[in-house]
């Protein structure tokens, strides 16, 4: 598996599991907002897991619906942007 592909499932997990209550799954290309899958609350939520669980400090103006639409654009901004962190 690749590291956007583990990463959507991680995500896909968090969302099922914590923000779901295991109520079922999620198309990674589904619109989070506007599909009515999470609220702002849980938008605050899944940003403090990206921070906790995949080492990745999301900074207020990426905090954007074009960096966090679905699942796979979140996966695309956690690798694009751990690559650019220092070490």
């Amino acid at each position: 598996m690749n590291p956007r592909e583990e990463i959507a499932s991680q995500l896909a997990q968090f969302l099922s599991e914590e923000i779901l209550a295991g109520a079922g799954d999620i198309d990674h290309d589904q619109n989070l907002l506007l599909d009515g899958v999470i609220d702002s609350l849980g938008m605050l939520r899944l940003v403090g897991f990206i921070e906790v669980s995949l080492s990745l400090k999301v900074s207020p103006d990426q905090f954007t619906i074009e960096n966090f639409r679905s699942i796979n654009v979140i996966s695309d901004y956690v690798v694009k942007n751990r690559n650019l962190e220092p070490q």
